[in-house]
């Protein structure tokens, strides 16, 4: 692997690299509260036949972190990325949950900038109630008035803790590797603070608008493919209220371009990373 560093619209941003550049490059963008380095699971099995590029997104991973954080400043990066990678070619763009819906937002609004997106485990956002809006506002407000930083863990063990609680499918070996790729030493007394910006866990108080996604997705051009997991709760929610159907048909997703990962839950990239790194070595092959 491969670690760099390029500004992208003034972050000093954290890229990592498998593969021989001559190869075709794949842009891997990661999920919430990951990183580009947990793609490394499935590089052992794609870095012969693909460049693969994979940064850590705004305020998270290593890195810069920005004074705030609106979901549009991540095409807006993506595009200077692009600059940087795909040297005035349409790229081949891979994201996973967050990133997933990065990638599919932006393959509608710079659709000449893209050749083929995969989108892992995402399909946009569920509509939030209009009556819960005033509450919202609340929320960020105390939130970003309050410059609450990171959580500190007191030693790694409560960390591994905490990581296991959120992904209890994970090997030991993986939680150890995350310790790592998401945290860091803080202090002298063996305490751990995680990388990202803990402006990302502040509230965000506008709501989702689904419908202006639609039309966003109504403008790619790009060949689109949908991998989920079949024991996620994103793929449950997605399935159950017809968001999937809707997306086959918004975005032309072939029958052969939808596949589901089996015996893995949302972090597929990390339960699954040879299953996963065949669906994309199918699609972009």
């Amino acid at each position: 692997m491969k670690k760099t560093f390029i500004t992208v619209r003034g972050l000093r941003t954290h890229i990592q690299e498998w593969g021989d550049p001559s190869n075709p490059t794949l842009i891997m963008l990661h999920g919430w509260m990951d990183c580009g380095a947990s793609y490394k699971y499935m590089a052992p099995y794609l870095a012969t036949d693909f460049h693969l590029v994979a940064p850590d997104l705004r305020g998270f991973g290593d890195t810069e972190h920005a004074p705030g954080y609106w979901f549009p400043d991540y095409y807006a990066d993506l595009d200077v990325i692009l600059d940087h990678y795909a040297k005035g070619q349409p790229a081949n763009l891979v994201g996973h949950s967050m990133g997933g819906n990065i990638v599919a937002m932006y393959a509608g609004i710079q659709p000449h900038r893209v050749n083929r997106v995969l989108i892992l485990e995402a399909l946009g956002m569920m509509p939030t109630a209009p009556k819960d809006t005033p509450g919202r506002y609340r929320r960020w407000m105390r939130e970003i008035l309050s410059g609450e930083p990171s959580k500190v863990y007191p030693n790694v063990d409560i960390l591994k803790i905490s990581i296991r609680k959120g992904n209890p499918s994970l090997s030991d070996e993986i939680v150890e590797e995350l310790v790592q790729l998401w945290a860091k030493p803080y202090g002298v007394n063996g305490e751990m603070q995680l990388k990202h910006d803990h402006k990302h866990r502040y509230a965000n108080p506008f709501r989702y608008n689904h419908e202006d996604v639609c039309e966003v997705w109504s403008q790619v051009t790009a060949r689109v493919g949908l991998v989920m997991a079949d024991q996620s709760w994103v793929y449950q929610r997605l399935a159950d209220s017809g968001r999937i159907q809707q997306a086959q048909s918004l975005l032309n997703i072939a029958e052969d371009d939808y596949s589901l990962v089996m015996d893995s839950n949302h972090m597929l990239h990390l339960e699954q990373p040879e299953q996963t790194a065949e669906r994309i070595q199918t699609f972009f092959g």
